[in-house]
Order: C-alpha cells, then sequence, then structure tokens
C-alpha cells in the first residue's frame, strides 16, 4: 500500500504599515483578495487605547504576495502611502 505524500503549503508572510486607523481586518482582505487567496490577516491594535496602530499583518502564497507587494506598495490609502515588507516566518517544528 502506498503512503500519501504530505504537501506543506508555506505562505509569504507580509507586514504592513501606513494603514488609515479605522481599517479593520476584513478591510485588509479586502485589499489583498484581487492578487489571490488571502490565508491570514491581522490589524495591530494598541493595548491601552485599544485604537488601530495603522499597522497589519498578511499571509498569502508567494507567488500572489509578490504581485500584491509589487501593486500595492507606496499605494495611499487615507494620508500615509502603504509600507509593505516581507517577514520571517518560522519553520514548522516537528512532531
Amino acid at each position: 500500500m502506498k503512503s500519501a505524500k504530505t504537501v506543506y503549503f508555506c505562505p509569504m508572510r507580509m507586514t504592513i504599515s501606513g494603514l488609515p486607523r479605522d481599517f479593520d481586518k476584513f478591510d485588509l482582505q479586502r485589499l489583498f483578495n484581487p492578487f489571490g487567496w488571502v490565508e491570514y490577516t491581522k490589524i495591530i491594535i494598541d493595548p491601552i487605547s485599544g485604537l488601530s496602530r495603522g499597522k497589519g499583518i498578511v499571509e498569502m502564497r508567494d507567488d500572489q504576495a509578490a504581485q500584491a507587494m509589487a501593486a500595492l506598495q507606496g499605494k495611499v490609502l487615507g494620508t500615509s502611502p502603504l509600507n509593505i515588507k516581507e517577514a520571517k516566518i518560522p519553520p514548522p517544528r516537528p512532531a
């Protein structure tokens, strides 16, 4: 009997700064959706004030993330241009 191969999907994690303060994770997902499937989004919240810091995290497939970075880098939403950088994801730990 043949064993099935396990294929691991390794997304690219991007950090985004310059987001409008009223952006939520769904707005962030809608911003990146035209470039492909968005695996994960998060808005960074200030723990004291409870308000957005204007930063977020998005995970997508590598090729789609590269297209999104090229298209959205420097785009102005509100008052600040977007600054998008690749963030390193630690490798998965063995079970």
